[in-house]
């Protein structure tokens, strides 16, 4: 540790380390991939160009020495934050189409259900107007009234439509 700081006293030293450290810096800051997009502008990055860009239009690569290793990039803090996010999102569309899912499922129960009850209305409809028997309904002022036969004939072509309608 002493020498370490009696090397960083002598200014020569000082000055060739702060040299040093510069260019490795400005090395890793230079733009490594040039290319040209689809509109033609040409584009200079640290990053390779999107997925689908033609070999032709790539001008540079970055040297082989000075591409990051992929793991070290994909264990850094933030991909792993972005990696993160991205789960709990996806999560979260699975949670949504799933309780959508089971909403259209408790729906299609609804309407079958439904279906049934009219199926079994129109059914019993059906059963008493082709009893044979008198048919009696309640008017607006609420005095029963008897249907005749033209009734009888059109409420049993409603009640045949409803349940041929109903009953799947």
């Amino acid at each position: 540790m002493r020498d370490a700081c009696r090397s960083l006293k002598n200014p020569a030293r000082s000055a060739l380390l702060g040299l040093g450290l510069m260019l490795c810096l400005s090395a890793s800051a230079q733009a490594q991939w040039k290319w040209v997009d689809r509109a033609g502008v040409t584009q200079y990055s640290d990053q390779p160009p999107p997925p689908g860009t033609p070999a032709r239009d790539i001008l540079a690569r970055p040297a082989a020495h000075a591409m990051p290793a992929p793991a070290a990039t994909s264990s850094s803090p933030a991909a792993q934050a972005v990696r993160k996010a991205l789960q709990q999102h996806a999560q979260r569309e699975a949670r949504q189409r799933q309780a959508q899912k089971q909403a259209h499922e408790l729906q299609a129960q609804v309407q079958a259900e439904q279906r049934r009850q009219m199926c079994e209305q129109a059914q019993q409809q059906l059963q008493v107007l082709d009893s044979g028997r008198r048919v009696r309904q309640v008017d607006a002022s609420g005095q029963p009234v008897y249907l005749g036969a033209a009734q009888i004939q059109a409420q049993r072509a409603q009640a045949q439509a409803t349940a041929a309608a109903s009953c799947r």
